[in-house]
This record gives structure tokens, C-alpha cells and sequence, in this order.
């Protein structure tokens, strides 16, 4: 008698919840000081190890083990699989810091360090070396002079002192070189040393590359004020040198109004983010003539009055490369990048909610120069993705392969005072901009050259549809395309082909075609004879085992017409395991 099981593979993937699956991630500092702040970083990770962006917000609930010891929140808001929160602790002792995201916990030990000796710094270092950890309390300006390497060990703690109010602090001037080298245990923090106080900026000028890893900048920014937006003082000022800042967390230099500073301004220089974190200022960085690489970055909570942008670039120089690559830019009170002059590269990132209190905040804004947007998902904000010329070359916007969904408008080609247009070049393809003013142009449609886009209005343009995208649940932020979307294998022909095999979709998600069926077996003139249920325009191979491990393919099927029945010759062995997979 011949036996055949049959098995089906390729499950549909829509947006995650936190559960099992995941795990959680705390980065904190070893030890504490009472009263004063201690920053808390929590990412709910992922099966690949990285913070789970599907996962639209979630709590982190902070607890602590030892009696006497209080917290002043006991909540961390993630964004995208990412969070982080100034914590003070009262009381004294040793204790377990217990983070849960959902069922996901975790808990890092914390060392109270109110007994551990401190040692003073400040004016110029000298000779051509310095090491330091433990507890280091600058108490004045000071400087790493031109040839001097200044290392800051894992595990320590450096306390600035600060100031109440005006831009005048003591500062860390760097002309050498700084080695911040903490690790994901044992970072290091660079800190005011009063609680409710704040320090100046760390100033790179000229200066020789620098790295801070694993390092944690926060409550600085009483420093003089400069730059085109904001006029507050920056936190860290790179002038003509080159940092790279990996798995860092800057933050904190502004209260809710926008007081005192933003997190950085930079000129002439060379910059690199990555795994890092920036939060709660005036404004995020100001870079100008600077080039920038910033990947799995979130940059999230600016706050101010005007111009409280997640990141402003302005006038690169020729040769001068900025990237976003698979970043969060997430919640602010103005734009979440915003260009002049620039030459722009954003990709696999997700911005979102840049409309809290300005009518034109705006998820991404364009001000001559060029901005290419691949890939990315724009949402929730007053407008997607605006462009503004004042002259020189048409400003360009390249948009492909992009969501923009619950923006109140999509794309906008804007006259503004100080921007009369009408020189404004956008150029749209495999896009989804659904809701709200979909297109708003103050010149006509002269200005956006749009194809094989879903559309919420008419539009020209060949390959243009309007029809709801199907998007598997708008309420939990989850834009997967449900099976039988007409966002499905419409996009460019053009353009290259999608994993899978087929033509490429409209928007930010590839399809994920849901899994084969193959039905039970039937023995048939020629053989046994399934029917296979899968989703059409795709390639399924199937396969066979005797023993569920080792597989040999029978054939592969071009499936054009659901369900289809498929012949496979009756087998020689007793048993037979069949499977049906997609293949390319």
C-alpha cells in the first residue's frame, strides 16, 4: 500500500505583537548615583536580533527588586521596537533593574556607587595619553590637546558639572582624540554632575577621528547658541574632524519647551551613526558642508516652538554623501529631515508623526538639491514628503517603492516667501499614497511626473490606479498588502523583479504570498494528482521525502490558475512526504 502525507510551507507574515518570540534588550549603566539621572535604553528584539520595527509602540514596565529603592517612572515607551527614558532612582543599595515588554523580561543589576571615589579633571591633559575610569568629575573647561588620545574605559561614569540657566559651562574642548569605549554591559555615560543642572558641549575642532561606543551623552547643551535653526547651543560640535558613534545614546539636552539645547551642529565634517539614539532636544543634528552615514538609527522626541526637526542637512559640498539606511525618525514638533542644498539619500526607514504642532511639519522636506526616498514608509504626519526651489537646478525628489498613508497631504510641490518655485521635480513609481490630499501642487502637475503609483484622486500618469491598497490592518500600522491587492505585481515592469520571482508591487512592503496548499492525493491514470491552491503568477516547486529531511523536487509549477491540478508519477517506495514551496 502506498501512503502520501502532504505538507505546506510559506506562512503570511503580518505585523508582530510582543510575545515569546521576541526578546528584550536593556543597555543601562553598571552603576548609580542617587538622584541623579540614569539613562535606560530597551529594544524588544527580534529572531534576528534586532529591534522589531512591526511592533507600532509598546510599554516597557521598569520594577526593582530591593525594598527602599524607588523609580521615578516606571514606563518606557518604544517606538518601533526601540525606546529609551531618563530615570532617577531614590534610595541607596545594590538592586536588579526587571524590565518587562509584554511577557518579554529581562533584568540588568545595578551597583549604587555613592561610596566609590571620584577624581577631578579639567583644564588641559597633558602629555600625549590619558586613561580614564572609575568616577571622573570635570569641574572646569577642559581640553585633549592636538597629538593626545584621551580613552574613557568601559564602565565609567563622567560628571560635568552644570549650570542652572545662560550658555556658559564647562565644556570638553577635543583637538586630539577621544576613544570612548564601552560595551553593551558595561557602557559609558557622560553626564551633568548636578541633578536638575546641565553642562556645556564636547567640541571636536580639527580634530583627530574620534569614537564613542556604547556611550551615553546626555543632559548637556548649555553652550552658546549658533546655527541656521534653533539659535541653542549644540551638545557636541564637530568642526573639520570625523566621529563615529556606535550604539550610542544622545539625549536629553532640552526639557519639553525646547530648553536648553539640541544635540549637535556640524561643519566640514565626517560623521557615522550607527545603532545609535537620539531623543528629547530642542532639535536633532544640524550638519552643513558635512557628510553622513546614519544607519539603524532612531532619531525621535524634538521639541520646540519652530524648526524642532529630527535632522536638518544643508549645503553638502561636491563628493559629500548623506544616508539614512533602515532608521526610525519618529515624533517632533516640525520636520522629520529636513534639506537645503543637499544631496540625499533615505532608505528602508520608517517616519512618522512629524505633526504635533506646526501646520507644515513634514515627514521628510526638500529645499533645492536632490532627495532620493526608496523603499521607506512616510506616515501620519501633516505632509509626507514637501518640496520647495528658491534657484540653481530644479530641486528633484526621486520617490520608488514607498508607503505614505494617514498624512494629511502626501506630496507637495510648495510656493513659499522664501520659496517662489515653480522649479520643483518630483518623480514618483511603484508608490502608494493613499489618504487624505494625495497630490497638492502650487504650481500644476507640471511638477510631478507620477507612474504606476495607487493613487487616492486621479492622477496622470501610465500604470496609475486608484483603488484601496488593502493594507492587512491601518488601525495596528500593519501596510503588509493582503492577498488580492491591486498593489500586487502592478508596479513598473521596468523595474527589477521582487524576490520572489514576480513583478515588482506598488509601496513599501514586498507581498508576502501566503502559503501553498497541496490537497490529499488521489491516484489518478498516470500517477497521484494534487490540487494545488497558492497565489497565481508564482512558481512553486514540489518536493517529496521519505523521511521529512532530506528532499528531492518532482517538478515546478508556473501557477496561473487557482486552485491547479498537479500529476506526479506513482512512487516506488512505500511512503512518500509531499511538500509545496514558493521558489523564484
Amino acid at each position: 500500500m502506498l501512503i502520501a502525507a502532504v505538507l505546506a510551507t510559506a506562512d503570511f507574515a503580518g505585523a508582530a505583537v510582543p510575545g515569546p518570540g521576541h526578546t528584550v534588550k536593556v543597555i543601562v549603566q553598571s552603576g548609580y548615583l542617587p538622584q541623579l539621572p540614569v539613562l535606560v535604553r530597551v529594544e524588544l528584539r527580534d529572531a534576528s536580533g534586532r529591534p522589531d520595527r512591526t511592533v507600532w509602540d509598546a510599554d516597557a514596565i521598569l520594577s526593582e527588586t530591593a525594598a527602599g529603592i524607588t523609580l521615578s517612572t516606571n514606563r518606557i515607551l518604544l517606538r518601533n521596537g526601540l525606546g529609551t527614558g531618563l530615570i532617577t532612582i531614590s534610595g541607596s543599595g545594590d538592586f536588579q533593574l526587571q524590565v518587562a515588554v509584554g511577557p518579554v523580561q529581562t533584568s540588568r543589576s545595578l551597583r549604587d556607587l555613592s561610596a566609590a571615589p571620584r577624581t577631578a579633571a579639567g583644564g588641559t591633559l597633558t602629555g600625549s595619553a590619558t586613561t580614564w575610569n572609575g568616577i571622573i568629575n570635570v569641574t572646569n573647561d577642559l581640553t585633549v590637546p592636538t597629538g593626545h588620545t584621551l580613552t574613557i574605559e568601559s564602565n565609567t561614569l563622567v560628571l560635568i558639572n552644570g549650570v542652572s540657566s545662560g550658555t556658559t559651562a564647562p565644556d570638553i574642548f577635543v583637538n586630539g582624540a577621544i576613544q570612548s569605549l564601552g560595551t553593551e554591559l558595561e557602557p559609558v555615560t557622560i553626564t551633568c554632575a548636578n541633578a536638575g543642572l546641565r553642562w556645556g558641549q564636547i567640541g571636536h575642532n580639527n580634530a583627530q577621528p574620534s569614537t564613542y561606543r556604547y556611550t551615553s551623552i546626555i543632559l548637556g547643551g548649555r553652550a552658546t547658541g549658533e546655527g541656521g535653526h534653533t539659535g541653542t547651543g549644540p551638545a557636541i560640535r564637530p568642526t573639520n574632524s570625523r566621529i563615529v558613534f556606535e550604539n550610542c545614546n544622545i539625549t536629553d539636552h532640552a526639557d519639553n519647551t525646547g530648553t536648553p539645547g539640541k544635540i549637535m551642529i556640524a561643519s566640514g565634517s565626517d560623521l557615522v551613526f550607527r545603532d545609535c539614539v537620539m531623543a528629547r532636544s530642542r532639535m536633532g543634528p544640524e550638519i552643513s558642508t558635512t557628510a553622513l552615514l546614519c544607519t539603524n538609527t532612531w532619531i525621535m522626541h524634538m521639541r520646540g516652538p519652530d524648526d524642532a526637526d529630527g535632522i536638518y542637512v544643508h549645503d553638502q559640498s561636491a563628493g559629500q554623501q548623506v544616508l539614512f539606511s533602515d532608521c526610525v525618525i519618529v515624533d517632533g514638533d516640525d520636520d522629520g529631515i529636513d534639506t537645503l542644498g543637499s544631496f540625499v539619500d533615505v532608505e528602508n526607514c520608517i517616519i512618522r508623526d512629524w505633526a504635533n504642532r506646526l501646520e507644515d511639519a513634514k515627514g521628510i522636506s526638500v529645499f533645492n538639491g536632490a532627495t532620493h526616498v526608496r523603499r521607506c514608509l512616510i506616515v501620519d504626519s501633516t505632509v509626507g514628503v514637501a518640496a520647495k526651489w528658491s534657484g540653481g537646478a530644479a530641486t528633484l525628489v526621486t520617490i520608488d517603492n514607498t508607503t505614505m498613508s494617514g498624512n494629511l497631504t502626501n506630496v507637495w510641490a510648495n510656493k513659499k516667501s522664501n520659496a517662489p518655485g515653480p522649479f520643483i521635480d518630483f518623480r514618483i513609481t511603484n508608490c502608494v499614497m493613499w489618504g487624505g490630499d494625495s497630490i497638492q501642487s502650487d504650481f500644476g502637475e507640471t511638477n510631478l511626473t507620477i507612474g504606476y503609483c495607487d493613487i487616492s484622486e486621479t492622477w496622470p500618469g501610465t500604470g496609475n490606479i486608484m483603488a484601496d491598497p488593502l493594507f492587512l490592518d491601518t488601525t495596528a500600522h500593519d501596510y503588509h498588502l493582503r492577498p488580492g491587492s491591486p498593489c500586487i505585481d502592478t508596479g513598473d515592469p521596468a523595474s527589477p523583479i521582487d524576490p520572489d520571482g514576480s513583478r515588482v508591487d506598488m509601496g513599501w512592503l514586498t507581498f508576502v504570498v501566503p502559503r501553498p496548499v497541496l490537497s490529499v492525493p488521489a491516484v489518478g491514470t498516470s500517477g497521484f494528482e494534487f490540487r494545488l491552491t497558492g497565489y497565481t503568477n508564482r512558481n512553486y516547486a514540489i518536493d517529496y521525502s521519505t523521511n521529512a529531511r532530506t528532499w528531492s523536487t518532482l517538478t515546478t509549477i508556473s501557477h496561473r490558475a487557482d486552485p491547479e491540478t498537479v500529476t506526479t508519477p506513482l512512487p516506488e517506495s512505500p511512503m512518500r512526504i509531499y511538500r509545496a514551496r514558493l521558489v523564484p
